[in-house]
């Protein structure tokens, strides 16, 4: 086991400006939505154009970021066929529940297979790779009770924000409440020893391996360092490989500890007992890509030609009117992968308040009440996921001949369902628009 305790000759990250990103870098390294780590004097070929890339795109697609759709999955825009798919957790294990227990606001990778990225940005997936960055209990409970707002988990400061989805029945309000010392496991972005998260979820404690968080190692000695205020021991016993630990630098950590008892004031879990430790790095892919999409927040920058999200470095330079970017800006990004570097065609920045959009395929599985401006119904999708908390107002706007009367079990159609996050903090998802698939029509 070997540490560095001389300073860094650089910040990895300067400060946290943006918050919820809604995308994931197409390729990035498991944990910590990637970023960090990483040789700092990798940097963009010189071409600034797109230039040559491997014409047959025989090494596949690869996309990342939230979960956003499901009937299949949805991510950064592209509809993934997940039928024959290898579903992964961060740590390479098949994922509990396989492509069943994919969930709306997930983190995911990935890759599909060569040859099957079409016109339309539908795909087929090869491999998933689900991940969530922070796993352990409630410090202290949320602020509010409608988004945005924030949360303590393991000493972390957690951003909630009105695209923040929880798993079902849980929520700011409604049946089950948040509370302190509750187990959650939360999926998102990490800036700065902070999160913005895509999917919190309600753990038991019985259910839990190992916890986990993710962050920038500070204040180490040789048997401890410590992530924001919470402290992290090591040993001979722990897991690290070939790591040499130094000050800045990025790790995702798996620990075990003790959840205090519940008291008055709260008492926050302040340390851990480290399993494993690995540094999150920068992408190391070498393959050419003809489609990639990044979705994320700028975690180094130098300048518009090289700078990395989420574990990607990008070179934005010839993109067309693009403003000078920064550390913490959301931005999204498409374009070719040339020798490590995303060479993008597209690039634009988008705002904190911009709204979560989801997309639904399936079938109305159960019942809802007639006669009032609000209801709420439940839907299956057609890759098995069940969604119970779809609320339907007389906003919605009906397409492809669909009617109000037509929501019910037995109408036996498949529908396409667009909404964003409910804003009251009860966790649902508002549809915004519902139409009915064409029964010959690829669902």
């Amino acid at each position: 086991m070997k540490i560095e305790t001389q300073a860094p000759a650089f910040t990895r990250v300067t400060r946290r400006e943006g918050l919820l990103s809604l995308l994931g870098g197409a390729l990035f390294i498991a944990g910590c939505g990637g970023g960090g780590g990483g040789d700092k004097n990798d940097t963009p070929a010189a071409n600034n154009g797109v230039g040559p890339t491997t014409s047959n795109d025989a090494n596949g697609s690869l996309s990342a970021g939230p979960i956003v759709g499901l009937g299949s999955v949805i991510l950064s825009g592209v509809r993934f066929d997940d039928m024959e798919a290898n579903v992964v957790d961060e740590d390479d294990q098949p994922f509990p529940g396989g492509r069943d227990g994919l969930k709306l606001g997930m983190m995911c990778r990935v890759k599909g297979r060569g040859k099957s990225r079409k016109s339309d940005k539908t795909d087929k997936a090869e491999k998933i790779i689900c991940m969530s960055e922070l796993l352990g209990p409630v410090d202290s409970v949320p602020v509010a009770t409608t988004a945005p707002t924030t949360m303590v988990v393991m000493g972390q400061k957690v951003n909630i924000t009105a695209c923040t989805i929880f798993e079902e029945g849980l929520g700011l309000t409604g049946d089950k409440v948040l509370a302190v010392n509750d187990i959650v496991e939360v999926h998102g972005y990490f800036l700065n020893n902070e999160m913005t998260a895509t999917r919190i979820e309600l753990k038991k404690a019985a259910e839990i391996k190992p916890t986990k968080m993710c962050g920038v190692v500070s204040a180490l000695t040789t048997t401890s360092f410590q992530i924001g205020d919470f402290i992290v021991s090591f040993d001979a016993s722990t897991d690290m490989g070939k790591l040499i630990l130094k000050n800045g630098m990025v790790v995702r950590v798996k620990l075990t500890l003790t959840v205090p008892a519940v008291t008055t004031p709260p008492t926050p879990v302040k340390s851990g007992k480290a399993i494993k430790i690995r540094e999150v790095e920068k992408e190391k892919e070498t393959e050419d890509r003809e489609d990639v999409e990044i979705k994320g927040t700028i975690t180094e920058w130098t300048s518009n030609a090289n700078f990395v999200c989420n574990g990607v470095t990008i070179d934005a330079s010839g993109v067309a009117g693009l403003r000078a970017l920064k550390v913490g800006d959301r931005v999204e990004c498409e374009g070719r992968m040339v020798k490590k570097v995303l060479k993008a065609t597209k690039c634009k920045v988008e705002d904190d308040n911009d709204q979560f959009k989801f997309v639904l395929y399936g079938k109305v599985t159960g019942s809802r009440t007639d006669g009032k401006l609000k209801f709420t119904f439940d839907v299956t999708t057609t890759g098995g996921s069940k969604m119970s908390k779809l609320t339907v107002d007389k906003s919605v706007n009906f397409t492809n001949g669909l009617k109000l009367a037509d929501l019910r079990a037995d109408h036996g159609g498949t529908l396409i369902i667009e909404g964003v996050a409910e804003h009251d903090g009860s966790g649902s998802i508002k549809a915004t628009r519902i139409g009915l698939i064409p029964l010959n029509a690829t669902t």
